[in-house]
């Protein structure tokens, strides 16, 4: 019985080292290395008690151990693969539900912003922040409000990604610390990097943090999910800033007011481009206008002025328009030609955007933008600039050559209500402010053989008669060439004798005479005329010819109405109308204006006894004795019956005491058939006598008649 229960004994101990073995296995690549190794040492203390079957004992020790060891490294690396393929896969869970909720956005902000929360709620353990460039290796969260004051150096590892292509990352790591009697442990999350690119520019970096090191394939999962990303922000981009011109298209297409396309393209503009202040400027008689502007409330009473009207070379505005180049500034206290309102205001983003012209060498309008905070011009805002600059040019080009029509049709339909001598006046001012370029003008006008300024803007009027030669001269061309009207536009030294860097000629011809010259000048641009000028001054060729033609005839007609028939003087009503006008031109000038009334003497014996013929001939007499004396600025009138009356511009009572002596003598010299005139001569002086047109006209009347009565009484 005894042999049969040690062979028993024996039996199972051969049969219980496999087991043991497998079972110590098991423990360690499930449970781990610590508990595989404690079902080791149990086995060998299990086998101890078989010394006849195992009887070397180190050896069973050493096969127990190196399986349990073995058994650990192989579960270890099953469950390794376990973790990263359950984690691939939540990953690609991730990028699937990316790719169905990523589309759903309309905005590249909204999607920026909501990406966090998304993805952090996808991705357990992982934390999503996005940066924003703001200028050189500058970033901002974009949580934060956009602005320099939030603008830092930014993580290392988010620098890298923006200034590299692809995905970077950073393995965690733990650092021992001893202070005193107690040691800490610090732990640095895993980082890793990727930057967003719309249309090869950075417009975010995400940075993904977690406690673990991220191994390849998630990185490259992760970089599939920003590349998805960034291809819906490309989308977006070019879905809202085709949304935003085709919104803008529309507005405008109904607008025909300069001034409302102007206020519409702002209001579209503005808050594309996140700026807080902007204007559109027209250049226009040497200045640039603004058409309309947007402020703050708060920057409304200091920059309304500057917003208003810019003069030539105030800051870098200028400059933009006369080079048809824009210009975006990102700080502009640090700017040396920056104006000092805008700095002291404290505007920190700044750009100045030609709006070019199709047949202008420079642009004839600008777009001004700004803001007080740092905001970085990106090839987004430029592409949005560029895109609305277009449209507005097409809009102002339109809406510009319609007001052009309108207004000479309009000068076409009210010239006929001014007087002569003010209808070229209104014709050069409207061809001074419609044609680009255009700041000073005159307008020379065919009388007779020799041609008159007729109407000066911006330059003298003391301008004496020039002959036909002359002015073909100043043209620059041959007399055929002004016979079809072909303008020209002159920068050479002729035009800088003149004072001027710029001119433009229109010379308006009609049935084979040029009938007058047009002359537009700049004094501080040699580029301010271009063919668009030349486009918008023929529009004045055809109205011009009509116009002269028919104040010509006109004239005729008001100097028959304003002439004495008799003595080829001025009459009485023409009197009523040039003392007034006279009495305005002293008083702009400050120089006197001095009135003679006079009365003939022994007229009425002449007419009486010689007869009515021979009366004519003493007045006309008389009238001969006026013309030889006076000068050519003097103006003498016929009022009527033995009456007369003389204007003196620019004469004293001094003066006007040593004309009346000569006019006295020169009219007792006028006998006719031994009865010869005399002359009483009364006289006032503006404004030092009197101060108004009525007020002269009694005294000097007064003093004639003191002076009649004197002469009567002796």
């Amino acid at each position: 019985m005894g042999v049969v229960v040690v062979h028993a004994l024996g039996m199972a101990g051969i049969y219980a080292l496999p087991w043991l073995m497998f079972l110590t296995a098991t423990l360690a690549s499930v449970r781990g290395l610590w508990v595989g190794l404690a079902a080791a040492l149990g086995s060998v203390l299990a086998l101890s008690f078989f010394p006849s079957v195992y009887p070397d004992f180190y050896a069973m020790i050493l096969i127990l151990f190196l399986s349990a060891y073995l058994a650990f490294l192989v579960g270890d690396s099953l469950r390794q693969a376990h973790r990263r393929a359950k984690q691939l896969v939540l990953i690609q869970d991730v990028l699937l539900q990316g790719l169905e909720l990523i589309p759903r956005y309309f905005t590249q902000k909204q999607l920026l912003q909501d990406l966090p929360t998304m993805l952090s709620s996808l991705l357990r353990g992982t934390t999503l922040r996005v940066w924003v460039p703001v200028g050189a290796n500058l970033v901002h969260p974009l949580e934060n409000a956009v602005g320099h004051e939030d603008a830092s150096s930014g993580p290392p590892l988010v620098l890298r990604a923006l200034n590299e292509d692809g995905l970077v990352y950073s393995e965690g790591s733990t650092t021992k610390a001893t202070i005193g009697h107690r040691t800490t442990k610090t732990s640095k999350p895993a980082e890793l990097a990727v930057a967003l690119r719309v249309r090869q520019e950075v417009i975010a970096v995400l940075q993904f943090t977690r406690g673990e090191a991220w191994r390849k394939e998630e990185a490259e999962l992760f970089h599939r999910l920003a590349r998805i990303v960034a291809y819906q922000l490309e989308r977006l981009y070019d879905l809202e800033l085709r949304r935003l011109l085709l919104e803008l298209a529309g507005a405008l297409a109904n607008e025909n007011d300069k001034r409302k396309i102007a206020e519409v393209t702002l209001r579209h503009l503005l808050p594309a481009l996140e700026m807080e202040a902007g204007a559109v400027m027209l250049y226009r008689q040497g200045v640039l206008q603004a058409l309309s502007s947007q402020l703050p409330e708060s920057l409304e009473p200091i920059l309304a002025p500057l917003a208003q009207r810019l003069e030539r070379d105030q800051g870098i505005t200028w400059r933009a328009l006369e080079t048809g180049t824009p210009l975006f500034i990102e700080s502009y206290p640090a700017l040396p030609e920056g104006l000092p309102v805008l700095k002291q205001v404290g505007i920190q983003t700044f750009a100045a955007y030609p709006i070019h012209s199709r047949d202008a060498f420079q642009s004839r309008a600008v777009l001004v933008l700004g803001h007080r905070k740092h905001i970085p011009w990106s090839r987004k805002r430029r592409e949005i600039l560029l895109g609305v600059e277009r449209l507005l040019s097409s809009a102002l080009e339109r809406v510009l050559l319609d007001e052009q029509q309108q207004r000479i049709n309009q000068l076409l339909t009210e010239a006929w209500s001014y007087p002569s001598e003010k209808v070229y006046q209104h014709i050069l001012e409207a061809a001074v402010e419609l044609v680009p370029g255009g700041e000073v003008g005159s307008l020379w006008v065919r009388v007779g053989e020799a041609y008159s300024c007729q109407a000066a803007l911006g330059v003298s009027t003391e301008c004496p008669a020039q002959s036909e030669t002359e002015l073909l001269a100043w043209y620059g061309g041959s007399r055929s060439q002004a016979l079809k009207g072909l303008p020209r536009i002159l920068t050479t030294h002729a035009a800088q004798l003149h004072g001027l860097k710029a001119s433009l000629c229109l010379p308006v011809g009609h049935q084979g005479q040029v009938l007058a010259y047009l002359n537009l000048g700049s004094t501080k641009d040699p580029a301010a005329f271009a063919e668009d000028s030349l486009a918008a001054v023929q529009l004045f060729a055809a109205p011009l010819a009509t116009l002269i033609h028919e104040l010509s005839y006109r004239s005729e007609l008001e100097k028959a109405s304003l002439t004495d028939s008799l003595t080829g003087l001025y009459n009485r009503r023409a009197f009523n109308l040039r003392l007034q006008e006279e009495i305005s031109r002293a008083t702009r000038s400050g120089h006197p204006l001095t009135l003679l009334i006079l009365d003939l003497k022994n007229f009425k014996p002449i007419n009486d006894q010689l007869g009515h013929a021979l009366g004519d001939l003493a007045l006309r007499e008389v009238a001969n004795v006026l013309t030889r004396e006076l000068r050519a600025e003097d103006i003498a009138f016929r009022w009527g019956g033995d009456e007369f009356a003389v204007l003196l511009p620019q004469t004293d009572a001094q003066g006007a005491q040593r004309l009346s002596h000569r006019l006295y003598q020169g009219i007792t010299k006028v006998c006719i058939e031994n009865m010869c005139l005399s002359v009483d001569i009364g006289q006032a002086t503006f404004p030092t006598e009197a101060d108004t047109p009525d007020a002269l006209l009694s005294l000097a009347d007064q003093r004639m008649y003191d002076i009649k009565k004197a002469g009567d009484a002796v």
